[in-house]
This record gives C-alpha cells, sequence and structure tokens, in this order.
C-alpha cells in the first residue's frame, strides 16, 4: 500500500504531462501560428549546431516557432511540468526550484556562448509550470531579479541566486525569460480540456481521437524516440486520421486569362452582392465567361473584406470519384480551410462519420468566427463565398446519390456579413 502511494502520484504526473502537451499539439495545425514542432522528454534533435545538452533533462516540452533551428527559430519554449495529485494547494517554496533553476541556468550559460545574449533574450524562455500555487514571495522575488530591483525578500533572492550560480547582469538576463507559472488545472480538467480542444477542430465528436493525441505524445516520451522526439503537423494530422490532402480536397482549378478585362456588368453585380440581404445566383449560358467573372470578383474585393472562389467544376474532373467536390466533406473543409490558412477561423478536420448536417453546423461556427475577426478589423467588412458552377455539383449529387452541398448551403441562415453568390448556367 505504501508504495501505491508513491506510484500511483507519480503516474497521475505523467498523465498531466501527456495530456496537457498533447492539448499543446493542437496549435501545430493550419491556422494555428507559426508552432513547428513539439518536443517530448527533451529539447528537439534538430535544434542544429547551437544545440546543447545542458538542462535538457529538464525539459518536459519544448515549443519550437517558425524553426526547430535555434538559429533560424522565432522563438523556442523550454518548459518543464510539475503535479501534484496529494498537495495541489500547496505552494511552491524557494527550495521548489532547486534543481530547476541550476539545470535551466547551466543551459542559459552554454547557449550564451553560441548566442548573442540580445538575440536569446529575444528568442528564448525557460518555463516551470504546474498546477500548484507558486508561493508570492517567490513570485515576488523573481519580479526583483528579472527587474534588478531592490530585493523585497533578500533571502529568498539569495536562495534563487545561489541555485543558479550567476551574479550581476547574466542573473538578470537569465531571470528576465525564466517564468514560474502556478494553478495550471490539474490532471482531471486537462483530460477534459483536451477533449474539448480537440472536438473544437472537428467536424463530429469523436471520443476516440483525443486518446490518440495523449498516446502520440505518450509514444514520444519513450526510449523509441529518443532519436526524434519531437511532433510535428503531420503526426497530429495522423492521430486525427486525416491527411495534409484531406484538408483541402478540392483547390480551385480555374485558370483565368493573362489580362483580365472586367465585364460592363461587373462593378453592379459587386454593388448588389454587398447590398444583398439573400444569396444570389448569377446565371447564363455555358461558355460565356462565368468563371472568369467569379475569378475577377474574388480578386476585387474592397479593404478588409475576403473572398473564397469555391470551383465545383474542377476543370471537367467533378464526376471522377477522386476528384469529387459536391459532397459536404469535399466543400466545406476546403473552404473553411483556406480561410483557416489566413487565421481567421479554427481548421475544419472532415471526421469520417460526420453527415452533411454536421459538417454544416460545424461550418457555420468557422464562418462566425471568420466574420467576427474580419469585422473588429473593419467594421464594413463581408465575407464573400462565391461558388462557381453550383450546377455542375448537383449534377454530380444525384448521379452518384448523393445531396450535394450547394443544396444545403443556399438554404443555410449565415452570419450577419457572409455574402453568397452561385454561378451556373441557365438551362
Amino acid at each position: 500500500m505504501a508504495s501505491d502511494e508513491l506510484v500511483r502520484p507519480s503516474r497521475d504526473g505523467d498523465q498531466f504531462h501527456y495530456h496537457w502537451a498533447a492539448r499543446h499539439c493542437l496549435a501545430l495545425l493550419p491556422g494555428s501560428g507559426d508552432l513547428v514542432a513539439v518536443s517530448i522528454e527533451g529539447a528537439s534533435t534538430s535544434e542544429g549546431a547551437a544545440s546543447e545538452e545542458d538542462g535538457d533533462e529538464l525539459i518536459d516540452v519544448g515549443l519550437y516557432y517558425g524553426s526547430e533551428t535555434l538559429e533560424d527559430a522565432r522563438f523556442v519554449q523550454y518548459i518543464q511540468l510539475k503535479h501534484s495529485t496529494k498537495h495541489p494547494q500547496e505552494p511552491w517554496t524557494a527550495s521548489g526550484f532547486d534543481k530547476t533553476l541550476r539545470g535551466f541556468a547551466k543551459r542559459y550559460v552554454s547557449l550564451r556562448r553560441k548566442i548573442p545574449a540580445a538575440t536569446l533574450k529575444q528568442k528564448v524562455r525557460f518555463s516551470f509550470t504546474t498546477n500548484r500555487p507558486i508561493d508570492q514571495k517567490v513570485q515576488q522575488a523573481l519580479e526583483d531579479l528579472a527587474n534588478a530591483r531592490t530585493p523585497r525578500h533578500p533571502k529568498i533572492q539569495s536562495t534563487l541566486l545561489r541555485y543558479t550560480e550567476l551574479g550581476g547582469s547574466e542573473a538578470s538576463d537569465f531571470f528576465q525569460i525564466f517564468s514560474a507559472d502556478g494553478g495550471e488545472p490539474g490532471l482531471w480538467t486537462q483530460r477534459n480540456l483536451l477533449a474539448q480542444d480537440v472536438s473544437i477542430y472537428l467536424a463530429e465528436a469523436d471520443y476516440d481521437t483525443p486518446v490518440q493525441l495523449k498516446e502520440l505524445v505518450a509514444c514520444k516520451a519513450t526510449s523509441e524516440f529518443a532519436e526524434d522526439p519531437a511532433i510535428r503537423r503531420h503526426d497530429v494530422l495522423r492521430a486525427l486520421k486525416v491527411s495534409e490532402t484531406d484538408l483541402l480536397p478540392a483547390p480551385c482549378l480555374i485558370v483565368g486569362p493573362s489580362e483580365m478585362l472586367p465585364r460592363e456588368q461587373e462593378a453592379d453585380i459587386r454593388e448588389a452582392l454587398f447590398l444583398a440581404k439573400h444569396p444570389i445566383v448569377l446565371h447564363a449560358d455555358g461558355g460565356v465567361g462565368k468563371s472568369v467573372l467569379a475569378l475577377s470578383l474574388a480578386k476585387s474585393m474592397p479593404i478588409g473584406s475576403v473572398a473564397v472562389l469555391y470551383d465545383c467544376f474542377g476543370d471537367g474532373l467533378y464526376r471522377n470519384t477522386l476528384h469529387f467536390r459536391h459532397r459536404h466533406r469535399d466543400a466545406l473543409p476546403q473552404i473553411a480551410n483556406e480561410l483557416a490558412a489566413q487565421g481567421l477561423c479554427h481548421p475544419l478536420i472532415p471526421s469520417a462519420n460526420a453527415d452533411g448536417k454536421r459538417f454544416m453546423r460545424a461550418f457555420s461556427g468557422r464562418l462566425g468566427q471568420a466574420i467576427g475577426l474580419l469585422q473588429a478589423r473593419h467594421p464594413q467588412a463581408s465575407l464573400c463565398l462565391i461558388i462557381d458552377a453550383a450546377d455542375n455539383a448537383d449534377m454530380a449529387g444525384e448521379e452518384h446519390g448523393d445531396t450535394a452541398f450547394v443544396r444545403d448551403l443556399i438554404r443555410t441562415p449565415l452570419p450577419d456579413g457572409i455574402r453568397l453568390v452561385f454561378t451556373c448556367r441557365t438551362h
């Protein structure tokens, strides 16, 4: 029984680590920023010539933005995670930072030999993250050290300095890039948050996916992956059961002329589009240039507004099984993820069993995010969805016994600020 009291809390700490890291791995998805890798149990082995082994044993998670190589990275954060099951409300005192500060300070000194101090200060952070609170006096001592102020707690400050074995400006520089973050949600909350965070990205709830993402982190923590402990975008997509192609399954294949001359009616159509309260259907006989007009409209949005052009014809491939464009799982992720690539909404991950209703619900949520961000920047902004050759999508749906997405899209109430236009043949 006594051994259980030691082993089980230790296992809790491992699970806290895995769930916490898994949540941060979601930021590797498109549109979430420039995070390129999350290393587990040590720094990435791709850090390059500036890499150091000092303090590596303290790094539970490493976050790499812009690049995995230290020379090219925009930002790198080394994080030590601590979890307590038995004493979650007991504050961390100065003595608890002994190994952390010694190890991180050694790594800092080693990195300074290869990276200029000013660059290091901008590029690297060391973090101690725990579900326990940090003692207020310790926090104040850390602030005083970072700002080279007269110490409010001289004994605590002296203890922290002694752990680092640094002095003068070097100590101040180190403490400016070190942070102690307490009060992180504990294991049980992390598990629930992971499930919630994953569901944000999926077209429907999937109870297995959070488990797979957590297991990905757990595997990277083993000796099998000691030579490559980093998790990258393709790893996360694999855990989500999709590929890069699934995110953008139906790219626009419309090729415009080298010079596009504006049509006589184009200005009137654009004005009507921005004034319309309902979807607009532009129809004409085949071959008169509807697709070129759609391309021109998409490229001529006013400042602050954004357009996405969706191509239902696909250079004539729309009836080919390998190039379907009429289904909800083809069109809606394509449009949503083009918006996500611009940082306007969360990516839309197509779930294997999601039906049209779930795709439409998730898609409408993405549109709400996108127009909200656009109008926060420019209050009069619009988001225009231009669906070219909508009749071809409907034909493909009837031919294959599917409901084409265009039928649901034209009937679905969309958030204010969304403009919807379809092109099709008159007959």
